[in-house]
């Protein structure tokens, strides 16, 4: 797994500002986390949580910040495979699991006390505030947010004219011209819609 300054070297070397002339540290880690998020949209990040029942307990916090659940299995408190529990499909509390709100809602008193509720569904990537901090995104992921990144820092670039000029004057770019520069803007913008294209990942229903 890849750390916020191994995100952000790699993302200098794309953007050819390798001494940070242009762009600064705070502005890159910006636009990776912006990266991330833009990535969790097309590629979530499968997840999988345990809760254990507390007696007349309806609602429950998660550790993970799910964005959706697609199944609920039960275990019992030997962690014996229980059944699933179904979703409610909009019929009320009683008929099955609901998430709403960033809880889980289930039926009071179905399920025995100690059990335990395995959750399956998606979450968002964490944001990376440090340099050491790791991402959990796979490879395929960062290489999405790197692409995301290149066209959001050259879109950047097009409508600030002191960037640019200082960014035009690094080696290797200096014979790009502003008309150059939205070329190398919409070929950025089409990767990353290519690399969306290549990573969306059809979300499981249960």
């Amino acid at each position: 797994m890849a750390t916020l300054s191994d995100i952000r070297t790699q993302l200098q070397r794309d953007l050819r500002d390798i001494s940070g002339a242009t762009w600064t540290s705070a502005e890159l880690n910006d636009m990776i986390n912006q990266g991330l998020d833009a990535l969790a949209d097309v590629y979530p990040r499968e997840v999988t949580d345990y809760l254990t029942i507390s007696a007349g307990a309806a609602t429950y916090a998660p550790a993970v910040a799910f964005t959706n659940i697609y199944r609920v299995d039960i275990h019992t408190s030997a962690d014996s495979d229980a059944g699933v529990l179904e979703p409610t499909f909009g019929m009320g509390r009683g008929s099955g699991w609901e998430w709403h709100a960033g809880l889980l809602w289930i039926p009071p008193g179905l399920i025995p006390d100690g059990y335990k509720l395995r959750l399956w569904g998606y979450a968002r990537y964490a944001v990376l505030t440090s340099d050491n901090d790791i991402t959990d995104a796979d490879a395929a992921g960062v290489n999405a947010v790197r692409a995301y990144s290149v066209a959001e820092a050259f879109g950047r670039l097009t409508v600030n004219r002191a960037a640019f000029q200082q960014w035009q004057a690094a080696p290797g770019n200096t014979d790009i011209s502003a008309i150059a520069l939205m070329q190398l803007y919409r070929t950025s913008r089409f990767r990353w819609r290519e690399e969306q294209q290549r990573l969306r990942r059809m979300r499981k229903r249960g």
